[in-house]
């Protein structure tokens, strides 16, 4: 039992340590760094503002969503404030289409993550400014995310 215990834990901990090819701090993000730079498994983008409200203000009270977008695998995921979230992503020129977007279904009540789930669910085009990345829908700025500090 104990060799099982210890096969298991040395697995999780080998499974954690991953490697970091081309990590960029977030603090040396830049514009004019390509997209691949900028959307990597490595960066975290937090949630600040939900249709021009705040994280807080639009009910995201016990936790911030994250995304992560690797644009490497084609994949995006992160949390919606209560559950963890994956999505298929294709972005194309200045725009980036979430879609098949699946989570964990753990009861988060008042949180308004199915919303966000259903928002993120579709075409935006994309604007990155310093460490600021916008997801825009008809000239309108739906979710804007910043990068968060390693």
């Amino acid at each position: 039992m104990k060799k099982v215990i210890f096969a298991l834990l040395a697995i999780s901990t080998m499974m954690s340590c991953k490697t970091q090819k081309n990590t960029i701090p977030a603090t040396q993000l830049t514009p004019a760094q390509s997209v691949s730079e900028q959307f990597t498994e490595t960066n975290q983008w937090e949630l600040s503002s939900f249709k021009g409200q705040t994280p807080a203000e639009a009910g995201f009270v016990a936790k911030t969503p994250m995304l992560v977008i690797n644009k490497a695998e084609q994949k995006a995921g992160g949390n919606g404030g209560c559950n963890s979230f994956g999505a298929q992503i294709l972005i194309e020129g200045d725009n980036i289409t979430f879609s098949n977007v699946f989570s964990t279904k753990m009861y988060c009540g008042g949180v308004p993550e199915n919303e966000f789930f259903k928002l993120l669910q579709q075409k935006f085009q994309y604007k990155i400014s310093g460490n600021t990345l916008e997801l825009i829908k008809d000239d309108v700025v739906l979710l804007a995310f910043t990068l968060k500090a390693e």
